[in-house]
């Protein structure tokens, strides 16, 4: 009755990484007022002793003064687990590079490895199955406890040490990417309370 009870468990914890596939991994805020105030400097220090440039600083910092007296205006753009591949590849978002870049702690052939977020959802029906068949097994949960815990544990130390520090753009890790995570540790720890269970029981 146990092992049937942490199969269902497991099972659901499978289903929360399949939905959380499909909601938003991270989310990019940059406020217009940050940027423009930004780009007036860059403008200013190099170019401000050049008297032509002096009148484009002027209209540059009226700009900045515009979008400032609007309110903090932010621009968002939010990413999601399936996404990632198909944007890191075409290079079309920033957040995905960067999500994928701290997912797996090096920017090197990230167009290859950013494929392998499509195993996540893949490993959640193999710890199912393997769940299903340590009902006659202890070794298909060792297995399934190992994978588990390889990605939880990888994963939050990936997050947890992550620099996210930048004064213009602030990456935001959403919900998918934290479902993801506690689905996989639910899962590990199962896995650890079934062979310790299982270990009492002989």
């Amino acid at each position: 009755m146990k092992k049937t009870v942490l199969t269902v468990l497991v099972i659901l914890a499978a289903l929360v990484i399949l939905r959380a596939f499909f909601m938003p991994w991270a989310n990019v805020k940059a406020s217009v007022v940050k940027v423009a105030e930004k780009v007036t400097e860059s403008v200013k220090w190099p170019l401000k002793e050049v008297p032509i440039a002096k009148e484009v600083i002027k209209d540059v910092e009226k700009v900045t003064g515009f979008i400032s007296e609007l309110g903090g205006i932010d621009l968002k753009t939010t990413v999601r687990g399936y996404d990632i591949p198909n944007m890191v590849n075409r290079r079309t978002s920033k957040v995905a590079l960067s999500l994928s870049e701290i997912l797996f702690r090096s920017p090197k052939d990230l167009d290859k490895k950013s494929y392998l977020v499509y195993l996540l959802p893949v490993f959640a029906i193999v710890c199912s199955g393997l769940a299903l068949m340590g009902l006659k097994s202890r070794w298909p949960i060792i297995v399934m406890s190992v994978i588990s815990g390889a990605i939880s544990i990888g994963g939050f130390y990936n997050l947890k040490t992550a620099n996210f520090s930048n004064l213009y753009v602030h990456i935001v890790i959403e919900k998918g990417v934290w479902y993801t995570m506690y689905a996989y540790l639910l899962i590990f720890i199962i896995g650890i309370i079934w062979l310790i269970s299982d270990k009492k029981a002989q």
